[in-house]
């Protein structure tokens, strides 16, 4: 084995690197690896920074690997050398083209955005003004208007138009949700008549939509001390049919301790066209009131 040239190894040691990484040009490949025989000092080197580049590639998963970083930055800088040439060229050349500031609107959009945005601005400015201008004070005028507008209808008692809803009397259809809230408001009263259990009633035993029958049974429970209401609720077991409705009047039956409940229960507890759970409830309710 030859004696390692220092000179060689100061010389090459720049090399190492690249020579490790696979990325160096063949000529100097080539001469690092005629050197590296003859010096175990390099070779240790070239072996260190091989198990580094591997360390870091394995630790740095999602990064690309040394060898192709170091590839891609020798490509860059190729391509920049290549450039230089073509770049001076067209420096000496005819002046560059100004920039041109392109918009990403076509001009129809545009102009439709601001037709669009111009008649916002009138509308609000309308409405400002409309708010702002005097127009009930003027002299003689103030008279004219309130006697212009009539006043409005006074509105029917909840109850009574629950009742016609429910019969269909009016020729309108009222949606569930403001049956609902009909059945809500119509225990607001602080003594609430005869004619409010009745159409409440009415209204869990054959209104259409389970939920305004729910309703209703949670309405007549706040009334629950009104003459009626109990014998009621316990009447209304064998008209049911949803089970929300089922589970909410036998939760109602026991908790109220409605002991004449007990038959509509048991008749309940056999039906073959209740649910199991509902079934169980009633079974439930029975051991609880008797």
């Amino acid at each position: 084995m030859k004696t390692p040239d220092s000179t060689a190894c100061h010389e090459l040691e720049t090399l190492l690197p690249g020579y490790s990484e696979r990325s160096l040009s063949a000529a100097d490949a080539e001469r690092v690896a005629a050197h590296l025989p003859d010096c175990p000092s390099c070779q240790r080197q070239v072996i260190q920074l091989r198990a580094l580049s591997d360390d870091l590639d394995a630790a740095l998963p999602e990064a690309p690997r040394t060898a192709l970083r170091a590839n891609f930055m020798a490509m860059l800088e190729a391509q920049k050398q290549l450039l230089q040439p073509a770049a001076a060229g067209s420096v000496r050349g005819a002046a560059p083209a100004a920039a041109k500031v392109v918009s990403m609107w076509p001009a129809a959009l545009a102009g439709a955005w601001v037709r669009v945005a111009a008649s916002i601005v009138l509308v609000a400015a309308g409405v400002f003004l409309g708010r702002q201008l005097p127009w009930g004070s003027r002299p003689g005028t103030a008279g004219a208007t309130a006697a212009s507008v009539p006043a409005p209808a006074a509105s029917p008692p909840p109850t009574a138009a629950l009742a016609v809803a429910l019969r269909g009397d009016s020729g309108q259809t009222m949606s569930a949700s403001n049956r609902i809230a009909l059945v809500a408001s119509s225990t607001h009263s602080s003594a609430p008549n005869d004619a409010t259990v009745q159409v409440l009633l009415n209204t869990l035993n054959f209104d259409p939509n389970p939920n305004v029958r729910l309703a209703a049974c949670e309405a007549l429970y706040r009334l629950r001390d009104a003459p009626g209401v109990r014998d009621g609720l316990a009447n209304a077991l064998p008209i049911q049919t949803d089970p929300n409705v089922q589970i909410a009047l036998i939760d109602m039956v026991v908790s109220l301790r409605v002991h004449r409940a007990v038959p509509q229960l048991q008749r309940l507890a056999k039906r073959p066209d209740a649910l199991p759970v509902v079934r169980a409830q009633a079974e439930a309710g029975i051991g609880k009131l008797i």
